[in-house]
């Protein structure tokens, strides 16, 4: 009976160490190792404490039976409070586990949204700069169409400059033309007259010189 109790007790006291250390470590790869190191020694030592039961009721003596089964219950007792303490420690392990996960996440998300604002700052500054370059180079454009068509109206200005003054050219020649025609048509009619007034005299003479000596 001693001897089961015993290698309950090794099996008990071996399990509260790896608790402990479970408890302390940080390295989750090495406390991956503790724990199933762990949940094997609670499937003995529950295996133990029901031998060691089972052994205490088949006890005749009423004082060993009832001394072999109080320990059973401690034991069991020892192994629930175990079980429950690497149950919260695993738990608050996933926890911070997952806390450092959501934060290596917000802190990735945090730096790739950093990374794209320096990005889009970028594209928008060459955007800017290209917009003022084709600003630039519209306004060249604009400047000189400007000047093209102000190069143009001078030309225009000089050449009817010069047709005004074709024109008053024509106007004078035209006016020294009208003066001679003028003259032309008094001296038309000045001679009409006269040789009106010549054959008027002829037929008159030829009138006399008939009546008087014909």
């Amino acid at each position: 009976m001693t001897s089961e109790y015993n290698a309950a007790q090794r099996v008990l006291h071996k399990l509260k160490q790896n608790v402990g250390e479970f408890d302390l470590m940080e390295s989750t790869q090495d406390s991956t190792v503790v724990q199933g190191a762990i949940a094997q020694d609670l499937q003995t030592l529950s295996k133990r404490i029901s031998e060691y039961r089972i052994l205490g009721r088949q006890e005749s003596n009423e004082r060993k039976r009832t001394t072999m089964l109080d320990r059973a219950t401690h034991m069991a007792d020892d192994h629930e409070q175990l079980k429950r303490r690497t149950d919260k420690i695993t738990q608050r392990r996933a926890t911070r586990t997952t806390h450092t996960d959501e934060r290596n996440e917000l802190f990735q998300r945090t730096q790739m949204g950093r990374t794209q604002m320096d990005t889009t700052i970028a594209m928008d500054a060459q955007d800017e700069e290209a917009f003022w370059g084709r600003s630039e180079q519209l306004l060249d454009g604009y400047i000189e169409q400007g000047m093209s068509s102000l190069q143009n109206l001078r030309e225009q200005k000089g050449i009817l400059q010069s047709a005004h003054r074709r024109v008053l050219n024509v106007d004078d020649t035209l006016g020294l033309s009208r003066g001679v025609i003028k003259m032309i048509n008094r001296r038309t009619t000045q001679d009409k007259i006269l040789l009106g007034g010549g054959m008027a005299v002829t037929c008159i003479l030829i009138y006399f010189i008939v009546h008087y000596f014909g």
